[in-house]
């Protein structure tokens, strides 16, 4: 199989993987020629919204479709798959944002005949990242396409779109991938599969997760608080200091805040699962201690346990009060080792 037949195969089964319902819903569209002129494809990054849209381009050009699908083997499927097919045009920021001459180069494209046949297709990738111009530019022509033209707009935010526009496209939502799928995307990014479920509890979106293990930040973040907690039930003072010195400096941001007392939070929680609901040591958030967690869910009294995650939780609530951070889980710390005198 060559990489161009590969890469086309992938597109296809990456469809059918990540969203199989909304791939039976427009084989069904496509065989019914119901398809309309214009979609808003929202969803989170990694829901596979990309390769659904080209995986219904491919069903419109393919040679020898079956029940609305492609068959992901003819030329044109393949070119498509490839962007080498000269009727369907993807375009995608230019930088942090997709420019006016862009939409420019697209209406120029399709006001011409297609070059071959007589449909069109054009996918634009980051829909929420048009500059106002070049949303506007585009809204006309969504209105009034010329010829035989499906377009694809694609976002993670519909609500970063230019209002007018989603009025005129048929908002397609993307449902998150289910936990199989994203445990294989999480695998496929080289993720260690100790962080697996500490990582579903806190995100499906693929793309928040490749910016948390940018520079191992994620790794640092749950490694601080392992030792955190470790040093709290051992009743050491050490657990305060290291708020300051190993936890403090991995945040710099309030979405880091947030991830940071989520995680404070599923510590405890597997304490909490093994003590009542005994979970296998496979869907801890921290696996990597987890003959700890067994030997303190063993010795913890149940009240004095609930006590904790009381009072870990209420953090959620001194953070949206826009209490200082340090304070915060210096305070915390303080009152859980109160707790567990």
């Amino acid at each position: 199989m060559s990489t161009e037949q590969s890469v086309a195969k992938t597109v296809v089964s990456d469809a059918e993987f990540k969203q199989p319902q909304l791939v039976e819903h427009f084989a069904r569209v496509v065989t019914n020629h119901d398809l309309t002129h214009a979609y808003l494809f929202n969803g989170e990054s990694g829901s596979g919204k990309l390769a659904v849209a080209l995986q219904v381009t491919m069903a419109l050009f393919c040679e020898h479709p079956v029940n609305g699908r492609p068959c992901g083997q003819c030329n044109e499927c393949i070119r498509i798959a490839n962007r080498q097919h000269p009727d369907v045009l993807i375009v995608q920021p230019d930088g942090a944002s997709i420019k006016i001459d862009q939409v420019r180069m697209l209406k120029a494209e399709f006001s011409k005949s297609a070059v071959e046949g007589n449909q069109k297709a054009f996918i634009i990738n980051g829909a929420d990242k048009m500059t106002t111009e070049a949303a506007n530019s585009l809204l006309k022509f969504i209105e009034e396409p010329v010829g035989n033209v499906v377009s694809f707009l694609l976002t993670n935010n519909k609500s970063l779109v230019l209002p007018t526009i989603v009025s005129r496209t048929q908002l397609v939502d993307f449902p998150a991938i289910a936990p199989a799928v994203f445990s294989k995307e999480l695998a496929q990014m080289g993720i260690d599969r100790n962080y697996f479920h500490l990582i579903t509890m806190l995100t499906n979106n693929l793309q928040t997760v490749h910016e948390w293990f940018e520079n191992d930040w994620f790794a640092k973040l749950q490694t601080a608080i392992s030792q955190w907690f470790l040093q709290l039930n051992k009743h050491s003072p050490v657990a305060f200091t290291m708020v300051q010195t190993d936890i403090v400096p991995l945040i710099n941001n309030q979405a880091a805040k947030a991830i940071t007392i989520d995680m404070l939070i599923e510590v405890w929680r597997d304490v909490l699962d093994v003590k009542f609901n005994a979970v296998a040591d496979a869907e801890l958030s921290f696996p990597q201690i987890k003959d700890q967690i067994h030997q303190i869910a063993f010795k913890i009294p149940k009240m004095q346990l609930l006590e904790i995650i009381e009072l870990v939780l209420k953090n959620n609530g001194a953070l949206a009060a826009n209490l200082n951070f340090q304070t915060i889980l210096e305070t915390t710390t303080l009152r859980v080792l109160e707790k567990l005198e």
